[in-house]
């Protein structure tokens, strides 16, 4: 893939659900690929029901169905590291196919909010699991101004095992569904060093017991080879970005079941020219420096056998790069680091729902799980392209958007 992330990729048209379905809904004549591993591509037809799938058979002309005419029939994605924070960038992210994400960060509580507004049904968006912030030695405004009870760190240091639990535990409290934690300093910011390790083994450690109590996972932002080795051994969930992972670490990784996402995509924009002031023109550099050995530690994660899955890193807005970015990226980016297109499609659907710990629930198509969809015009495996223009996307069983009376 081309590094950065094309304009033309970035608008999406939107196109309202042309019909309401009925409950009990069959689609007929598809190309079904489920998201698991290994699996085959066969032709079926699959019914609907109160929001689950509910059966699949072979494929054949049905007069109450819709027919799909050998389109292919994906699960949703499932974005496992986004940055959604307001209703109309849940709308973007459904509408580009992700029925699913997770939302790691989160200023001034917004993705929680808006969350909590898809949840209600108010909103149109994916599923939502939001972090409700970002726990790290310097925490923040917009994070301070959240929890005022922690004001104390505006100008100090968050340090200490018991002080890191104690944050955790306010987040949980307020509902948080997953824990970011810091274990490196970030890479977007041209006064960061992301070789540079943040929270030590013992805060990280702090943080996924405090988390464990209430059955809640901790993704762990991880440049560095120190802080990522830290935060498996502490045991955390996952490794978000992984760029200076070294081969004792992926091995451990690899025997403790951490997950992998790597945030490829997102990392190539920062590379194209957006200015010549002195921070553009060092992140232009510093990315430079990064996507070899981030690509290089994909590779090897591939080769030993950890389990990655696609995050975009992306916010879904109307801004800068981060807003363009799409899983149809991550998914390009895989395959160029060696991915079968079918591997990389179960990176984006079923080992995103691993990492978030909700495969019995969706990201593969199976009876009983829920109606989470996705059917674009074109194979998949062959032309990768086809993922950022969907024909029909389904969510929890009802039509978000509807191309299919255009073909």
């Amino acid at each position: 893939m081309k590094s950065g992330i094309p304009m033309f990729f970035g608008a999406l048209i939107l196109v309202a659900a042309q019909t309401a379905w009925p409950a009990d809904q069959w689609l007929s004549n598809a190309q079904l690929i489920d998201g698991l591993p290994t699996s085959k591509v066969r032709a079926v037809n699959l019914r609907i029901s109160d929001g689950r799938i509910a059966q699949i058979t072979a494929a054949a002309d049905r007069a109450d169905a819709i027919d799909l005419h050998g389109a292919f029939l994906l699960p949703g994605f499932i974005d496992a590291h986004s940055h959604i924070e307001d209703p109309a960038s849940a709308r973007r992210a459904l509408l580009s196919g992700v029925t699913t994400a997770r939302v790691l960060g989160d200023a001034y509580l917004k993705g929680m909010a808006t969350r909590d507004l898809v949840r209600a049904g108010y909103v149109q968006g994916p599923d939502m699991l939001v972090s409700g912030g970002h726990v790290r030695p310097r925490l923040g405004e917009p994070f301070i101004l959240s929890f005022p009870q922690f004001g104390q760190y505006l100008d100090a240091p968050l340090q200490g095992a018991d002080n890191v639990a104690a944050v955790v535990r306010a987040v949980v409290a307020r509902g948080a569904d997953v824990i970011k934690v810091g274990a490196s300093e970030r890479a977007g910011l041209a006064n960061t060093d992301p070789r540079r390790q943040e929270l030590s083994y013992e805060e990280l450690r702090a943080a996924v017991q405090e988390a464990g109590k209430t059955g809640l996972f901790v993704a762990a932002h991880a440049h560095d080879r120190h802080g990522a080795n830290a935060a498996v051994r502490a045991g955390v969930r996952s490794i978000e970005h992984g760029t200076y992972l070294d081969d004792e670490t992926l091995a451990l990784m690899r025997k403790q079941g951490t997950f992998f996402v790597p945030t490829l995509a997102i990392m190539s924009p920062l590379s194209d020219p957006r200015g010549d002031s002195a921070d553009a023109v060092a992140l232009q550099v510093r990315t430079l420096h990064m996507m070899r050995p981030l690509r290089d530690a994909v590779r090897k994660a591939r080769a030993l056998g950890v389990v990655v899955a696609v995050g975009t890193d992306g916010t879904y807005g109307d801004g800068d790069e981060s807003a363009r970015v799409r899983p149809g990226h991550e998914v390009a980016e895989l395959v160029a680091c060696g991915y079968t297109p079918s591997e990389a499609i179960t990176s984006a659907t079923y080992n995103s729902a691993r990492v978030l710990g909700i495969e019995a629930r969706t990201g593969s198509i199976a009876v009983g799980l829920e109606a989470d969809l996705l059917v674009v015009d074109r194979d998949p495996r062959v032309d990768l392209t086809t993922l950022f223009e969907p024909m029909l996307v389904v969510s929890n069983g009802k039509v978000a958007l509807n191309r299919l009376s255009q073909r």
